[in-house]
């Protein structure tokens, strides 16, 4: 009570002095929740409502919402995560700590010079920590700034001019060795009183003229330009001009200096690197990254993808050089017809339409150009080939590239040369859907919304719970369950899969950790094959003690034949004492050579046998065999989706041990 009484004390005085902080000013608790937030940090990074916002919530909570906000720009904020870990690293030392921390806020980049320490109550508990931020973001620039002139000058010879402010800005010095840097004689122009303005090249001059007028307007005391000049010999030369103007009283220039350093290299490196960015290396087509660009400079009004049908198989036959051998050629063909071409892939070429096109027209120059294609004969490795292609086709103004995306893989499904998108396919739908499933598994995930029920698996002879089978649920951001196979396909192509089996894993052993019963948790063959995911299951379960009360229970469909891994990881887990079972088994990928060379302790049959098992003669065949090779081979076996006491008694009447179901038991929190 008297720690809680200081505390607010110390809250209401906190919040006394840092009402008009321009710093930010916080105070969070161990588990990073806020507890104190001022109105800087509110107003400038976590983007609250007020400064009560904030409490009993973290720095991620703030962070994902901005993001949904602007779901469209992934780099809109990208603070959050970082906070959590200098948090950590500062009650892992237990000293005050000072970091440089960046990230995006509100799409543009910031820097922080953060203190953090500490926090504890007047009995000497700690509370969590107290910290401060200052925005450094325009030292930073400024720092960059000085660094990147300071380099200029020092890599190179720099040329001084001094000129008036006159019109075309006369040149009252100029140093020694410009003839050396840019090829035109000091002696020459002191003496004929040029015009700095003769020099620049006449594309140039409106803007440099323009610029400088603009600085000398706003009284600008140091700019920096880049511009060409033509020296004695009309050769190009790139500058870069460092200016600094002093003003008098009445803000006129007094004096203006140029600090000009040759930039020629430079340009053209940058003129090259330039021309890699936007232009594939092997053929000379301008790339993807292109391609948007022309398509925001003037947008088309269609899009046609061109994928080379097997061409896997050319590169497998004839070799990754020959297959490029053949891509050159491809390119050549292409440069001959009208449309500019880009090649956007691997195997993939695009060609944009600017012209309005019907969509029987733009069907009839796709075939023309298939036809074209076709009556080519390429030479691969010496070999005479004929290519073809599976293309996609889409019109319109929104979203060009996705559709015909789409139209490509509908053309490769249906094994046709071409498809045009159709709008009432409504693939982007299902697209966008899977985007906010992956976005609700990753709050899920952070706000600890991945949960685990356990369903009985009872001994046949005495209705007795001999273990439980872990499931996992995850509850959505209104509070409704989610079933696993409306999630985990999604999490395992966001390479969020191995974050929820970790946290099943940690919530079955902790939930088991003082039980006697044995229970069993599902695993694939990714779980198996990443380290970090067997390391932590090998971790958690000697910290529970209970490795020898787990079975692991992995999918006989899922890349079980990947028998080395799969190998490695029981031996492993065996040695502490875990149990192996084969989840599913009797599905289409069924072989009796996994319970051979893995020595499985259990057999799940799948529920697709047991379901019709009562009244399909073929069913109880199949079943009686996997039970009497399990049983000779020393395994015990178990039945899924027992849901009746007919089933239970024929499953019974097998000899097979143990039944789940929801005739034996459904599902339930521990």
């Amino acid at each position: 009570m008297v720690a809680a009484m200081s505390f607010q004390y110390s809250y209401n005085f906190l919040q006394l002095i840092s009402d008009h902080l321009s710093d930010m000013l916080w105070v969070k608790n161990t588990k990073g929740e806020y507890l104190f937030a001022n109105k800087a940090i509110c107003d400038n990074l976590l983007m609250a409502n007020n400064t009560e916002e904030p409490i009993g919530k973290t720095d991620i909570f703030f962070a994902l919402r901005e993001r949904e906000k602007h779901s469209e720009d992934p780099a809109w904020h990208t603070f959050g995560e970082l906070c959590f870990n200098s948090d950590e690293e500062v009650l892992r030392q237990m000293k005050p700590m000072q970091f440089e921390e960046f990230g995006n806020i509100r799409g543009e980049l910031v820097y922080l010079d953060v203190h953090k320490a500490p926090f504890y109550d007047n009995d000497g508990n700690l509370i969590g920590i107290i910290g401060s931020g200052r925005d450094i973001t325009h030292q930073k620039h400024l720092e960059r700034e000085r660094a990147t002139t300071s380099r200029l000058i020092e890599s190179g010879p720099v040329v001084v001019f001094e000129w008036s402010g006159e019109p075309g800005w006369p040149i009252l010095y100029v140093s020694s060795n410009i003839e050396a840097v840019l090829g035109i004689k000091q002696d020459k122009l002191i003496s004929s009183q040029k015009h700095f303005s003769d020099f620049i090249h006449p594309d140039d001059i409106q803007r440099v003229v323009s610029e400088v007028n603009d600085y000398f307007s706003s009284k600008t005391p140091m700019f920096v330009q880049e511009y060409r000049l033509l020296n004695e010999n009309k050769a190009i030369v790139w500058i870069k001009d460092f200016t600094v103007v002093e003003y008098n009283e009445n803000d006129v220039t007094r004096t203006i200096k140029g600090y000009i350093i040759d930039n020629t290299t430079e340009k053209l490196a940058d003129e090259r690197a330039s021309h890699f960015t936007y232009y594939d290396h092997l053929t000379g087509l301008p790339n993807r990254l292109k391609m948007i660009e022309d398509m925001k400079q003037t947008p088309p009004v269609g899009c046609a993808i061109f994928n080379i049908d097997s061409f896997r198989e050319i590169n497998d036959f004839f070799g990754v050089t020959n297959g490029d051998e053949l891509l050159i050629q491809l390119a050549e063909e292409s440069k001959k017809r009208c449309f500019p071409t880009y090649r956007i892939g691997g195997d993939e070429f695009a060609i944009l339409f600017h012209k309005p096109i019907s969509e029987s027209a733009l069907k009839e120059l796709i075939e023309t150009i298939l036809n074209d294609i076709d009556s080519v004969t390429f030479s691969v490795a010496g070999e005479k080939v004929k290519v073809r292609f599976r293309v996609g086709i889409a019109l319109g103004n929104k979203k060009l590239l996705t559709r015909a995306d789409i139209a490509l893989h509908r053309a490769k499904e249906k094994k046709i040369s071409y498809a045009l998108y159709e709008s009432n396919e409504n693939i982007e739908d299902k697209y966008q859907k899977n985007i906010q499933m992956a976005s609700c598994i990753h709050r899920a995930l952070s706000e600890n919304r991945i949960v685990c029920v356990y369903q009985p698996i009872v001994n046949v002879e005495d209705h007795k719970t001999y273990k439980y089978e872990t499931l996992v649920r995850m509850i959505d951001d209104e509070g409704k369950v989610i079933l696993p196979l409306d999630f985990l396909s999604i999490a395992k192509k966001t390479q969020l899969y191995s974050k929820i089996t970790q946290s099943v894993i940690h919530q079955a052993c902790s939930a088991f950790e003082n039980r006697s019963e044995l229970f069993s948790v599902n695993l694939s063959i990714d779980d198996i094959e990443n380290p970090y995911t067997v390391q932590e299951i090998v971790k958690t379960i000697i910290r529970t003690q209970t490795a020898n009360r787990i079975v692991f229970e992995i999918l006989e469909s899922e890349g079980i034949e990947n028998y080395e891994s799969v190998i490695q990881f029981a031996t492993q887990v065996r040695a502490l004492g875990a149990k192996i079972a084969i989840d599913d088994f009797g599905t289409g990928y069924s072989n009796f050579e996994h319970i051979l060379r893995l020595n499985i302790d259990f057999i799940k049959i799948d529920g697709s046998l047991i379901q019709g098992i009562a009244n399909n003669k073929r069913h109880q065949i199949i079943v009686e065999t996997i039970v009497q090779f399990a049983h000779k081979m020393g395994a015990e076996i178990i039945a899924e989706f027992v849901s009746d006491e007919e089933i239970f008694n024929v499953i019974k009447k097998m000899g097979i041990e143990y039944s789940q179901g929801y005739f034996t038991g459904k599902p339930v929190e521990l």
